[in-house]
Formats: C-alpha cells, sequence, structure tokens
C-alpha cells in the first residue's frame, strides 16, 4: 500500500485486519437493520446500541493514520530475513491448527511495520518542553488546606475513643503516633516524589508490580475513602446532636441525609474548592486554638485537681495494656496522611513535601495537646460515657459556655462534611484512574452528559457508605475499627512497596533518599498498631472481608471479562439450557452480536512500548508483561529517532519475529522521527488514539532528563536489562556489546539460504508420500 500523492499520508491497515474491519462494518450495519427486527425491549435497544459503539470504535483503531511501510521503503530487511519469518510464522499457525488445510487463525493477527514523519517541528525536535508556569496548581497553603481538613478533622472524633483505651495515657499514645508519622513523611516523601502521580499506593504498585496487584492493593484504598466518608457523616452527625436544637435527631438519618447530600452536589458537578478549603481549614485551626487557649485559662483558675482525681480512675486499663490498644485508636487520629499524595500533580513543584512536614507538625500538636487537656478539665467516666462521640463540644462547653460549644460544633459539622466531600472526589478519582486502566467496568468511567459527573460512581459509593452506616448503627466505635484497619493496611502497604520499590526500581530517580530503617520501623509500628485494633475489636473483620471481598470481586471480574464472554458465548452455541435461559431475558441474537463485539473491542484495544534500542530479550519481557496484565491483543512498539543513521538495525526484523512467536498478539512496529520527549508521547498518543496511560517504558534512569509528572502517566513495567557478575567474570556482556555494535551483522547472511513458505509445504507434503509408501510396503512397520 501507498500513500495518496494528494495527501501525503496513508491511513491503512494489514489486510487482514481490513478484512477484519469490513467484517466489522459489516456487523455494525446489520446491527442497524435487525434492530426493528430483534428488539423488543429497553435492554435489548441498549445493547444493541452498545454493540454498534464497541463496533465502531474496533474499526477506527483498525484504521491507523499513519504511513505503512512497504519492501520498496528505505527501512528494506536484509536478505533472506523475509523468507525467514515467513517460515517461522508458518510453523506457528500450523501448530495451532494441524493440518487442517485453509486454516489460519493467526493470520489476523499479523502485524506491520509503519512510519510517522510528519511530527511538527515544535514538537519533534523540541526536547525540553516548556516548562509549565504553575499558575494553575496549588501552592503550599491551599495544598496543606485540602490535606489539612481532612487529617486535622480526626481529633473531633478521636479523643473520646482514644480516652476508651488509654485513659490518662492518651498523650503518650499520641507521641508514639506522631513518631510514626515522623517516618511515614520520609517515606511517602522518596516513594511520591519518585512517582510524582496522583493513586497513591495504586500507582506505587502499578510503576513497580502487575496490574492485578495494584488493582487489589487500589481496594483497600476504595475502602478507606468508604470508612471515611460514614465516619465523617456519623461524627458531623454527633455534634450536631450535642446542641439542644438538634438534640433528637437520629444518627443514622442524619448521617446518611448528609451523605446524600454531598452525593447530589457531586453529582451536580460540585468539587472541592481551594479557596474554600484555606478559608476553612484557617477557621478550624483558629476554633481549636481559642479552645485550648480557653482549656488552659480554666485550669488556671480551677487548678489540676480533675487531673489528680482521673489517675484515680477506678476503670483505668494497665500501663502496658492502655499503651498498645490507645495506640491503635491514636494512630485513627493521623488518618488522610495520604490525602496530598492523591493530588501531586495538582501542586506545584516543591510543594508536596513541605504539606507532609505541615501535616506532621500540625496533626502531632493538635492530637498532644486537646487529649491532655481533655484529661485535665473532665472527668474520665463523663470522656468515656455518652458524651464521647463530641468529647471537644463537651470540653468547649465545660471551659467557656454554651457559646464555644456551638463554634466548636459548627467548624466539626464544617471540616467533618469537608472531609465527606473529600471522600467523594477521592473515590471517584480514583476509579475514573482505575476504569481508564481497565482494571474497572468501563460504566465507572461514563460522565453523564447534563453536568460531565461519573454518576454511577457517586450512586455505588453512597450505596455502600449508606449499607454500612446502617450495618452498624452508626456506631462510632465500630466504624472507627473498620477505618483504622482499613487506613493501617494501606499505611503498611505503602511502607512495605516502598522498600519493594527500592529494589525493584534501583535507577529510578528520586530527589529524597530514605533511609531503610525509616521504612521498617514505620511499618512494625503500624503493624503493632493493626494487631491492636484486630484484638480489640475481632468482630470487625467479618465485616472488613465483606467490603473488601466485594470490591475486590468486581476488579477480578473486570480482569475476566475475556474468558468470561468467551465463554457465554460458548454456552449460547452449545448449551439448550442456557439459551433458553438467555432467550427469556433476550433474544439470542441479540446476546450474540452484543458478546462478540465486547470480545472484539477488548481485543482490539492498543497498548505501546517505547524502545531505545533493539533488544529482542527486552521487548520480548514487555510482551510477557502485556499478555499477563493486559486484556489488550495489539501492540505497537515505538522508536523514537532524531535521524535515520540512529535506528537501531535489524529493530524490525526482531518486532516481526517476536510477531510470530505471539501468535495471538498483533505486534507492530512504528518509527517516528524526532526525539523522545513529554510533548511527542502526547501528540502520539493523539495520534494513534492509545490513552498515555496504555503506553509503557523501562524505568528512567538518573540521567533522564524528563520527569514521570510530565510524562502525563506513562507506566513504568521494566528495569532496563543489566549483566549478571558471572556474565562479567566470562566476559559475555562485552563480546554482545562488541557484536551489537559491529558494522557487519553476522549470522543475517545465513537466512538468505531458508527455502520459502511454499518450498517447505512442498517438502512436507513429499515426505508424507514417502513415508505413506514405506508404510505399504514393509507390513511389520505397518
Amino acid at each position: 500500500m501507498e500513500a495518496d500523492s494528494g495527501q501525503g499520508l496513508l491511513a491503512s491497515a494489514p489486510s487482514g485486519q481490513g478484512d477484519g474491519a469490513g467484517h466489522a462494518a459489516g456487523e455494525s450495519k446489520g446491527s442497524g437493520t435487525g434492530s426493528a427486527r430483534l428488539s423488543s425491549s429497553w435492554l435489548e435497544e441498549k445493547m444493541l446500541r452498545s454493540a454498534a459503539r464497541d463496533t465502531k470504535q474496533a474499526e477506527n483503531r483498525g484504521r491507523p493514520d499513519i504511513t505503512l511501510l512497504d519492501k520498496q521503503h528505505r527501512f528494506e530487511m536484509q536478505p533472506g530475513v523475509e523468507a525467514f519469518l515467513a517460515s517461522c510464522r508458518h510453523q506457528v499457525i500450523k501448530g495451532m491448527t494441524g493440518d487442517v488445510p485453509g486454516a489460519h487463525p493467526a493470520s489476523s493477527c499479523t502485524g506491520s511495520r509503519y512510519t510517522i514523519d510528519d511530527v511538527p517541528a515544535s514538537i519533534a525536535y523540541n526536547s525540553e518542553v516548556a516548562e509549565d508556569d504553575g499558575s494553575h496548581k496549588l501552592g503550599e497553603l491551599p495544598s496543606t488546606a485540602i490535606c489539612g481538613n481532612d487529617i486535622t478533622a480526626s481529633c473531633f472524633y478521636v479523643v473520646g475513643e482514644l480516652s476508651k483505651n488509654a485513659g490518662v495515657y492518651s498523650p503518650v499514645c499520641t507521641l508514639l503516633s506522631s513518631l510514626t508519622l515522623f517516618c511515614f513523611r520520609s517515606v511517602y516523601g522518596e516513594v511520591v516524589m519518585a512517582l510524582p502521580l496522583n493513586g497513591g499506593i495504586y500507582n506505587l504498585l502499578l510503576n513497580s508490580s502487575s496490574k492485578q496487584t495494584a488493582s487489589v492493593a487500589a481496594c483497600l484504598t476504595i475502602l478507606s475513602y468508604t470508612a471515611t466518608g460514614v465516619v465523617s457523616s456519623v461524627s458531623a452527625a454527633d455534634y450536631l446532636k450535642c446542641s439542644p436544637m438538634f438534640e433528637g435527631v437520629e444518627t443514622v438519618p442524619c448521617a446518611i441525609t448528609i451523605l446524600a447530600f454531598f452525593a447530589v452536589l457531586m453529582v451536580m458537578g460540585m468539587q472541592e474548592s481551594s479557596a474554600v478549603a484555606s478559608i476553612l481549614f484557617v477557621f478550624h485551626l483558629s476554633t481549636l486554638f481559642i479552645l485550648a487557649a480557653f482549656s488552659v485559662i480554666f485550669l488556671q483558675d480551677e487548678g489540676l485537681g480533675q487531673l489528680y482525681a482521673n489517675f484515680q480512675w477506678d476503670k483505668q486499663p494497665p500501663l502496658l495494656s492502655s499503651i498498645f490498644f490507645g495506640f491503635s485508636s491514636a494512630m485513627l487520629g493521623v488518618s488522610g496522611f495520604e490525602t496530598s499524595a492523591n493530588f501531586v500533580e495538582e501542586q506545584k513543584a516543591g510543594v508536596f513535601p513541605k504539606t507532609l512536614t505541615n501535616m506532621w507538625v500540625s496533626v502531632s500538636v493538635i492530637n498532644v495537646c486537646l487529649p491532655s487537656l481533655a484529661i485535665a478539665v473532665l472527668p474520665l467516666d463523663d470522656l468515656t460515657g455518652d458524651q464521647s462521640g463530641y468529647a471537644l463540644a463537651y470540653l468547649a462547653e465545660r471551659v467557656a459556655g454554651p457559646l464555644l460549644r456551638d463554634v466548636v460544633a459548627v467548624d466539626a459539622l464544617l471540616v467533618l462534611a469537608g472531609s465527606v466531600l473529600t471522600s467523594y472526589v477521592g473515590v471517584c478519582g480514583l476509579f475514573q484512574r482505575m476504569a481508564g486502566d481497565r482494571c474497572l467496568p468501563e460504566i465507572f468511567s461514563e460522565l453523564n452528559s447534563w453536568r460531565g459527573t461519573p454518576h454511577w460512581t457517586i450512586l455505588v459509593f453512597f450505596c455502600v457508605c449508606a449499607s454500612m452506616c446502617i450495618l452498624l448503627d452508626g456506631d462510632i466505635t465500630l466504624l472507627s475499627a473498620i477505618y483504622s484497619i482499613s487506613f493501617l493496611l494501606v499505611m503498611g502497604l505503602f511502607a512495605f512497596c516502598g522498600l519493594w520499590l527500592k529494589i525493584n526500581r534501583p535507577t529510578l530517580p528520586r530527589q529524597i533518599k530514605t533511609h531503610p530503617l525509616f521504612f521498617v520501623f514505620g511499618l512494625l509500628l503500624v503493624s503493632c498498631a493493626f494487631t491492636a485494633v484486630v484484638l480489640l475489636h475481632p468482630e470487625m473483620l467479618t465485616y472488613f472481608y465483606i467490603y473488601y471481598g466485594i470490591t475486590t470481586t468486581m476488579v477480578m471480574i473486570t480482569f475476566a471479562r475475556e474468558p468470561i464472554f468467551s465463554a457465554l458465548l460458548n454456552m449460547l452455541s452449545h448449551s439448550k439450557v442456557a439459551r433458553s435461559f438467555i432467550s427469556s431475558v433476550v433474544h439470542k441474537d441479540v446476546a450474540q452480536m452484543w458478546i462478540m463485539a465486547k470480545l472484539k473491542n477488548l481485543r482490539n484495544q492498543g497498548v505501546c512500548y517505547f524502545t531505545k534500542s533493539a533488544s529482542v530479550s527486552q521487548i520480548n519481557r514487555a510482551l510477557q508483561y502485556i499478555e499477563q496484565n493486559e486484556e489488550a491483543r495489539w501492540v505497537k512498539i515505538i522508536h523514537v529517532f532524531p535521524h535515520e543513521d540512529q535506528i537501531p538495525e535489524n529493530l524490525l526484523e526482531y518486532v516481526q519475529f517476536l510477531d510470530c512467536v505471539y501468535p495471538k498478539i498483533r505486534v507492530d512496529c512504528i518509527l517516528v522521527r524526532g526525539e523522545f520527549s513529554p510533548a511527542i508521547v502526547h501528540w502520539i498518543s493523539k495520534r494513534i488514539s492509545v490513552s498515555v496511560n496504555s503506553m509503557f517504558i523501562n524505568c528512567p534512569k538518573t540521567d533522564f532528563k524528563h520527569s514521570l509528572d510530565r510524562m502525563g502517566g506513562v507506566r513504568v513495567i521494566l528495569n532496563s536489562e543489566k549483566s549478571t557478575l558471572l556474565e562479567n567474570s566470562r566476559g559475555i556482556s562485552s563480546h554482545v556489546e562488541s557484536s551489537d555494535t559491529s558494522p557487519n551483522q553476522p549470522g543475517l547472511a545465513n537466512y538468505s539460504k531458508i527455502p520459502k513458505v511454499e518450498e517447505v509445504e512442498e517438502k512436507e507434503n513429499v515426505s508424507r508420500v514417502r513415508s505413506s509408501d514405506k508404510d505399504k510396503d514393509d507390513p511389520e512397520r505397518v
């Protein structure tokens, strides 16, 4: 195929793919004419529309707007290689189909070679993309305010829970939690600055492990967001009840109303405002400062008599027990520390480490001072009784009267409501990211045409939160236990995976380097807190397993879509029971058409792998990763070259050889003229209609000129290959390097004697005839 002279580009595909596209077009046309004949219900019409949409997407992917290389192109293969590749492909197809004539299932997956020569000069040779001025990004105050409101809001429900488990030793427990946070300040600093992309633990594992592992870990974050929304709404309802005006309000209906209110606001398009968050953060800190000041004045007037009385509290647990179990409650007071990592891309350069320090300082001061003042002012019987749900409002009423109590209650209502909004925004962002990475069903990436919001995600999240609130009857103690379990698992997993990142991605550039002891010590402290929560509330593990199991099952079903659709198609073809059951719901032909369109769309999804060299081993490892982690069966190996003489020798041959090795995967090779940069990555993404988060690279090294956050979400899947000590000792590595750089490639000339496919088939037929003649002449052989 050649490009049209008037256009200069050829929007073409190989013959096998073109046939498939024509067949898909026929299906699309058939679905339009068959809609009136087959559809008899709303469900059937919706399935037909979905099938037509999926078929159209598959058609568009099958016609890339890039130039197809031919045999007469300047990048032609060495003599004999074409025959060698044809022989390889023939043997692979024969191994899959046997000797059945005309059966060539892999022929439609044959890859092609493309080139892109029309990259704009401003993108192609501008290796240093203009730096973002950061004017639209968040500075230190708004960034700290967004995550600070979340983490400092925990003091409203932690003071009472901490007093129940630790009594007068509550300040010691909060000091331990502050020490834990100090370790994680360094842990998060190194990991997130090395991979400065939104997503937290999901992003960390996605770039250092398999996609399945990252998705299962992300389910913990989803559960943590769920617990955040439920605990915050229930606590807000408790503080609302402390006012005489709302004394008769029921906790559970009020909490569900708060959740529903923010669900409606989210559907209408409300997002977190950095300006509002900053004002609220300043108001919140001011309120807590005023409360602390009035408490100190109260102690100066009244003395420390109540503190001495609390030391004689008859329900005080033993020292070690108080610190052990109280530490688990104190760790709930630092929940939300991971929030800043979930919007790091929206922050200005250098702001993220400052937000970690600001959160650590603020939460350390608040969580040490307020429990200490509460124990010195309030009787422990009251602090651990009915007033524990709104302990700070009760403290404000004791030290300054009803006015400060109402101010604290309003502050709690606003800040905790902000935490509910944060949970909605966070879970919507995570669901969108996971759906874009094909880890969740596509329904969660759908946006409504009214306000452009993910309504299905919001609705599902509200239902899950409301069900948790109802099942646990709004009990803040039990809800806090589930929150602690999920939050501590996320923190512990982050520390463990941070160590794994050090080992598995050693060449990754790191702006902040943290000693491994910080990871280990932080992991040990979190493990102690997690153990205490499980021992204190073992019955909560059942609810944790239920919600975590539901989320994980949804993810696993997404990964198993292709075998599930294939099994359904097989059942429709061979099982009368299945056909009867399906026919009772929708027409069999409609169901079959819908399943086939879904399968075709899944398999025709494209992914890209950028290669710098012609390393057949490295490209093979990338294909293995894609085969194990992606549903896509169309891989584009892309090499960006500034000049033709810098194209790695035999790259095209290696890619076509690997295309033969993986008969069920179509492997294309695309040569792009230019210099590798974030700008050209985004340009290629739009040109070939593959999202940036479906593009893969090797782990960058310290001399990599671009930051990963500027790459737009490109995934790191492999390390660059390094020779082993044994290979170095034998000189194997030096031999390989010298052979790679040799101007005369040995071995290619040997391929010229490899027979063509027709010759191979002729020899096999002759051999088969001779073998049958021998069997006839030799009775004993028969």
